[in-house]
């Protein structure tokens, strides 16, 4: 095998894991968003059977949905980032063809593309994509470790309220 050939072979291979681990977090969020609700459902069955607090405090219901929707809304963050969003990062010393992912305004005709695909150099597409993916990849990332960690806030937010209430007496 070519040199050539074992680079495109590295750049796919790198380029697949990379596509996978970006598929993996969108799935991860949704599996955990969707726990988190259930788990949610669990903690105001018990604090249903604690004494119930009779107010009319705006500040109060204010602070507890935001407590219990951010960390659901930080779990739909996750899943919002898409390729679309990462491809305004192009690389200005490797500019390429668009060829593996492109807007479909992009090629106008079958002939057109077939163009940018003559001009194209494999390596530095699949080298681009791979950026742009790894990129998508550290952004959901990120956005999926700050959900968990607002939720872990919000159920020891919750403990501790469900705790003040049955110490109060309310």
């Amino acid at each position: 095998m070519s040199e050539a050939r074992e680079k495109i072979e590295l750049v796919k291979e790198a380029l697949a894991e990379a596509q996978q681990t970006v598929r993996a977090y969108d799935v991860k969020a949704q599996i955990v968003g969707v726990g988190y609700i259930f788990a949610l459902g669990v903690v105001f069955r018990l604090g249903d059977l604690l004494p119930t607090v009779e107010r009319d405090d705006l500040q109060l219901v204010i602070a507890a949905w935001a407590i219990v929707i951010f960390p659901i809304l930080l779990f739909g963050f996750v899943l919002y980032p898409t390729r679309k969003t990462v491809s305004s990062f192009r690389s200005a010393e490797a500019p390429g063809e668009d060829i593996l992912y492109f807007q479909s305004k992009q090629y106008s005709t079958a002939r057109a593309y077939l163009e940018a695909l003559g001009r194209a150099d494999g390596l530095i597409e699949r080298t681009n994509e791979l950026l742009q993916v790894t990129r998508l990849r550290e952004l959901k990332r990120k956005r999926f470790l700050r959900a968990l960690f607002a939720s872990g806030v919000a159920f020891v937010m919750l403990f501790w309220a469900q705790i003040w209430r049955t110490t109060a007496g309310v």
